[in-house]
């Protein structure tokens, strides 16, 4: 009787596996995304008729975290400084070295997640510090600036078949007026 009951037991349990199975969603959304950028600041420098002389670039890490298929934050850590091409540049009067960091924390939000192509607006709190010498002064005294600021950007991302990897193109609007074209490439995982 035991053997009975053990092994009706047995075939009904099996039976209700597949009659109850627990959905398990595949989802395409990564949670994480970390974010490289290095391209040059297009402006009249970059862009001038004595060739490339003085290439202003950026350069920025940023990690976020996808809290719904909507919204991510994180942070980000971005860097500007010149590179010299042309060494007749260091003799004009408007020319320095600098360097300027900032940390911040991003949040963005995405429109038409379901597609590959997304458009997206974002906004960063930051803290800003620069440090420039100044070439053409008789001060030797470096220049050091500290401040708070923040950007919104507006921008669109294209994302690779398997969603793994994406790129965004957008321009920052910061309260200091300052405005800029850049893009990055994000690995999602």
């Amino acid at each position: 009787m035991k053997r009975i009951i053990i092994l009706s037991t047995s075939i009904l349990f099996l039976l209700l596996i597949n009659a109850f199975p627990q959905v398990v969603e595949e989802s395409s959304i990564y949670r994480n995304q970390v974010g490289i950028q290095f391209n040059p600041k297009i402006n009249e420098r970059l862009l001038s008729t004595g060739g490339f002389g003085l290439i202003e670039t950026v350069s920025s890490v940023r990690y976020g975290y996808r809290i719904t298929k909507n919204l991510t934050s994180g942070f980000e850590l971005v860097c500007r400084f010149p590179i010299l091409t042309n060494s007749s540049y260091r003799e004009q009067s408007e020319l320095f070295n600098y360097f300027v960091y900032r940390i911040g924390i991003v949040t963005r939000y995405s429109f038409l997640t379901e597609k590959r192509f997304q458009v997206f607006a974002e906004v960063s709190p930051y803290f800003s510090h620069a440090y420039k010498e100044v070439w053409s002064s008789a001060d030797p005294i470096p220049y050091r600036n500290e401040e708070f600021g923040c950007y919104a950007a507006p921008g669109v991302t294209l994302y690779s078949k398997s969603r793994r990897v994406s790129f965004d193109l957008y321009s920052e609007f910061s309260i200091t007026g300052h405005t800029m074209l850049s893009y990055k490439v994000n690995f999602n995982f």
